[in-house]
Order: C-alpha cells, then sequence, then structure tokens
C-alpha cells in the first residue's frame, strides 16, 4: 500500500515532543503488500463531481444538530477521549525517563552509644543532619530510552487516530439511527392509512352484507384484514419507539421516546463520482492507528535488543552535613559528590533474550492486524459501492411496482363495484399494493444506510482534500 498520510494536530504533537524530551515520531512503517486497483473494481455508475462533507450531503439540518450533540454528550465517545488522555500521559512519562531527575533530601539521626567500665559516663550521644540535592541521569548513548519514547508518541498517535474513528462511527451510527426512525414513522403512517382503509372496507362490507350483495366469507376476511392491518400498526408503533429510544441514547439522552419525527426519508445524495482512487483508504483513521501500532512495535523491538547493551548512569550529590541543625544552610559545612555507574548485562536467566522474542511476536502480531485492517477496509468499499449498484436498481423496480400495484388495486375495486370481478382480487390487489409500498420505504432506507457505510469506508467525503 502507498505510504499513509498521517497529519496529528500540530498542538498536540508539539506538547508530545516537548513532555518526551524532544523524542520525534516514528516515521512509516513497513507495511504488508497488498496489491491495491488504481480504482475500485465496483466501480459506480455515476457523473463526476465532488460532494461536500458527507454529513451536510444530506441536507438535513436536524441530522447535523443530531450529531454534534452525540459528540458532545455520548458516553462511549467520552471514554475513548479518556483513552487518547492516559497515552498522552503515558507517553510524558516515557519521556522522562531520557531526562536527569532530581530530588532534595532532609534527614537526620541521633544515636546514644552507651559506655562501661569504671568510669562510665552513661553513655555517649551523637546527632547528625543532613541536606541534600541528589541528581541522577542515564545517558542514553544507544538510542533505547529514545525508542522507548518515540514507541510511546506513536501509540498517542494511534489512540488520537481511534479517537478520530470514534468520532466518524458515532456519526454514522446517529446517522443510520435516525434514518431507521424515520423509515420507521413513514412505515406507521403507511400502517395507520393501510388500516383506515380497511376499516371504511369493512363498513361498506357489513353494509353490502345486509342488502345480501355480499357472501359471508367476503366480510368475514374483510373483518381478517382490518384486525390484521390494526396489529400491524401497533407493530409499527413498537418499532419506532424501538428506534427513538436507540437514538436517544446514542445522543446522551434519557431513553424516553421523545423525539420528534421530522420530514420523511431525505433522499438519496447526489451519485458518487466516477473513477474513486484507491488512495482515499489512506485517510481511514483505523488504518492510520493500525499503522502508528506497527510503528511503535518496531521500535519496541529495537530498544528490546539495545538492552543487551551496556548501561551508563551519572549521579552528583551536593548539600551540607552536620552536627547542628542550624548549620544546614552554612556553607562551611557544605558536601558534595560525583559518581559514574557502567552495568553491563552478562547474565540474566535468558530475561533480556526472552524480552526481544516477545517484541518479535508482538510486532509479527501487530504487522496481521494491519494486514487484516487493510483487507477489511477493501471489502467494505467493494462491498458499498456494489450495493449502491444494487439497492437502486432495485429501487428503481419497486417504483415501477408500485405504480402498477396502485392502478391494479383501483381497477379490482372498480371491478368488485360492478359486479365484474371477485373480492378476493380486490383484498389481493390491497395486500400487494401495501407490500410493495413497505418494502420501498424500507429500501429508501437501506440506501442511505449504505450511503454512510461508504463515506465511513473511505473515511470520509469522496473529495481528496489537498
Amino acid at each position: 500500500m502507498t505510504a499513509l498520510k498521517y497529519r496529528p494536530d500540530w498542538i498536540i504533537l508539539l506538547s508530545l515532543l516537548l513532555a518526551a524530551g524532544c523524542a520525534s515520531s516514528p516515521e512509516q512503517a513497513p507495511t504488508p503488500d497488498i496489491q491495491e486497483p488504481p480504482e475500485w473494481t465496483a466501480g459506480p455508475i455515476g457523473v463526476e463531481g465532488t460532494p461536500e462533507a458527507w454529513l451536510q450531503d444530506f441536507e438535513d439540518p436536524i441530522l447535523t444538530a443530531l450529531v454534534q450533540e452525540a459528540l458532545v454528550n455520548n458516553a462511549d465517545l467520552k471514554s475513548t477521549a479518556a483513552k487518547f488522555d492516559q497515552s498522552i500521559a503515558e507517553a510524558r512519562i516515557a519521556g522522562a525517563d531520557r531526562r536527569p531527575s532530581a530530588g532534595l533530601g532532609l534527614n537526620g539521626t541521633r544515636q546514644k552509644i552507651s559506655t562501661f567500665g569504671p568510669t562510665s559516663t552513661g553513655g555517649v550521644r551523637f546527632e547528625n543532619y543532613n541536606l541534600s540535592l541528589d541528581v541522577s541521569w542515564e545517558l542514553d548513548l544507544w538510542g533505547r530510552l529514545f525508542d522507548r519514547t518515540s514507541a510511546a508518541i506513536a501509540q498517542a498517535e494511534a489512540s488520537q487516530a481511534e479517537l478520530e474513528a470514534a468520532r466518524m462511527s458515532l456519526a454514522a451510527q446517529v446517522a443510520r439511527a435516525w434514518f431507521n426512525y424515520k423509515a420507521a414513522a413513514e412505515q406507521l403512517a403507511l400502517a395507520t392509512r393501510t388500516a383506515e382503509t380497511y376499516i371504511e372496507n369493512l363498513k361498506t362490507g357489513e353494509a353490502r352484507f345486509r342488502k345480501g350483495l355480499s357472501e359471508g366469507i367476503n366480510l368475514r376476511r374483510t373483518r381478517t384484514q382490518k384486525a390484521s392491518a390494526i396489529a400491524d400498526v401497533a407493530t409499527r408503533k413498537r418499532t419506532l419507539d424501538r428506534a427513538a429510544r436507540a437514538l436517544e441514547v446514542l445522543l446522551g439522552r434519557y431513553p424516553a421516546a421523545s423525539l420528534g419525527s421530522g420530514t420523511g426519508l431525505p433522499e438519496l445524495p447526489a451519485a458518487i463520482p466516477t473513477g474513486l482512487p484507491s488512495d482515499l483508504l489512506n485517510r481511514r483513521p483505523d488504518l492510520i492507528a493500525a499503522e502508528r501500532r506497527l510503528a511503535a512495535a518496531d521500535k519496541e523491538l529495537l530498544a528490546s535488543k539495545k538492552e543487551r547493551l551496556p548501561k551508563i548512569s551519572l549521579t552528583a550529590s551536593g548539600g551540607s552535613s552536620s552536627q547542628e541543625f542550624k548549620n544546614l544552610l552554612d556553607s562551611n559545612f557544605s558536601v558534595w559528590s560525583l559518581g559514574a555507574n557502567l552495568a553491563q548485562p552478562i547474565f540474566q536467566g535468558g530475561r533480556i533474550r526472552a524480552g526481544i522474542d516477545r517484541r518479535a511476536a508482538l510486532r509479527d502480531q501487530t504487522l496481521a492486524n494491519y494486514r487484516a485492517t487493510a483487507l477489511r477496509a477493501f471489502l467494505e468499499v467493494e462491498s458499498t459501492l456494489a450495493a449502491e449498484s444494487f439497492l437502486k436498481h432495485e429501487q428503481t423496480q419497486l417504483y415501477l411496482a408500485a405504480s402498477e400495484a396502485a392502478a391494479a388495486e383501483k381497477l379490482a375495486k372498480k371491478g368488485y363495484y360492478n359486479g365484474t370481478s371477485e373480492f378476493i382480487v380486490w383484498l389481493d390487489a390491497q395486500r400487494t399494493a401495501d407490500s410493495v409500498n413497505s418494502r420501498l420505504i424500507a429500501t429508501r432506507n437501506l440506501l442511505l444506510q449504505n450511503r454512510v457505510d461508504l463515506y465511513l469506508a473511505l473515511g470520509g467525503p469522496f473529495l481528496v482534500e489537498p
């Protein structure tokens, strides 16, 4: 795959570099060779164009407001943001190892030594007080601490990308939930109109039965149809209620099912531009996070190999020492010391070798995860592109079917009242029209859902940002 264009927020990155002792983020890690097409094999049939940011493509101000509300109040997103804050703190902790450490110490002792003999004095007491500033610093000659810090920064960048992925995922969830809610409202409206029609049919059927113009079986069928339609209304109400509560939880609200219905389902946004480049995947936050994890694993492996090299530390201490506490600030009682320490590991019981093997295995695992993430990204894009083509064809045929079903219902109704058609023909025509209209609503919703999935799979709108 081509190099991922990772551009973290400069303020966050600057704070990380300063906190980590000016260690740098690791460069692009070697990634698995995955053959990517110049364009998508399931290329859409559409016109050239570059829609704006995907949320605005739906031209639904209520949806935009709901997404903004969710981004502020959603509990899961706040949890992911807290994890990002943790990763920044961990990078700062890792960077602190590359800097000198200093500590101020104050201690005092009082000691009694007993004496024995012919001239016993009852013991001798000694007092001693020390005030010191102790400094230690491990010289990072081989870059081991630098690698550890660089890995921590890469992990923080991965957490930042995961936070962005969580934001995008939440926006997509809200959009899908909103469309589900509006589709449920349309299905309820259709079921209500159908029930009202069947109630009127029953009144007409009862009047015709009393006049002897209709058979009892037709009356019972009409009653069955009416009862079934009323049951469908209850089912649709239950679906709408569940959809409302699910959306409210995403928004961070109490699930009270108190949403307003607004308008019906919006129209599908503009057609997908032809020739979408596969490079769009480079901006996917989950791919960026996977690459940063891989870069961190490379640095951790390199640092673990450097554990076999000697460690050199410098120590310094300065202060004062006196048997009188009041003399601690007197320069005449000052003391100081300088030291250096070199430690070369010789035998660790296989700990260092095992640590290297562990980091190598973790690096291989991270590489496999990156490959799996990339393949999943290709699958999602190809599938959603193909699905849009199939769903559009399905929707076109359903519009045609709905038109024909409405015309057939009118003819069947007219034939029944004219006595040229059986009641069962009219009943079947009504059921067919209701079924087609319900399926059409569901397909329109699926098209909208699939378009949201496509934006999510591409990591944003169709427009490639410079």
